[in-house]
């Protein structure tokens, strides 16, 4: 079927598609009754906060949580550090496996890089939103901010940037030479 704007698909009259019902909760809603999940004040409750990565692809040289621990009212700040480290590389990984979890777990909070722009880098649990705003901005990072690959024809020119060194790549050049094998496939 070819498209053609403003065409009736149906002529058959609807209760509820193209009316106006009246809902039950609009009035509370305009005049500011509604109570939502945000309103809730929760006895003891934590606030969390992420700290993201300005840069879409750099080396982590370190990171300095000593200040947001210090902080009256931070509960705790994680990094890549407090979670199991799992291996990349794939002598590692189990006979059969399908995914390799040390890239996953790459992706939770960057470990030793950021592999794009808001990548997690720590996080934060505070007694207030206030405090854990307050929290991320003490932590220090140094970055080796690195050059990104912006589209997919950089990412296959000749010399482009690695985004993942644990994986094996194979060059189209040594592939149409033949210095790859390919009589399994």
């Amino acid at each position: 079927m070819d498209y053609n704007p403003n065409i009736v698909l149906s002529t058959k009259e609807f209760d509820v598609v193209g009316t106006r019902p009246i809902r039950h909760d609009g009035l509370d809603k305009v005049t500011g009754r509604a109570r939502y999940a945000a309103d809730a004040q929760v006895t003891g409750a934590l606030y969390g906060k992420i700290l993201r990565s300005p840069y879409a692809h750099a080396r982590i040289r370190s990171i300095d949580t000593s200040k947001a621990e210090a902080l009256p009212g931070v509960k705790a700040v994680v990094t890549s550090a407090d979670l199991p480290d799992l291996s990349i590389d794939i002598s590692d990984q189990t006979a059969g496996a399908m995914v390799n979890y040390g890239f996953f777990t790459r992706n939770i909070l960057a470990v030793e890089k950021v592999l794009y722009k808001g990548h997690a880098i720590a996080a934060v649990a505070a007694t207030s939103v206030h405090v854990a705003e307050e929290a991320l901005s003490l932590i220090e990072v140094d970055y080796e901010v690195l050059k990104p690959v912006l589209s997919d024809a950089e990412a296959t020119a000749d010399g482009a940037p690695v985004l993942h060194e644990g994986l094996v790549t194979i060059s189209d050049q040594a592939y149409r030479s033949g210095g790859i094998d390919t009589s399994n496939e």
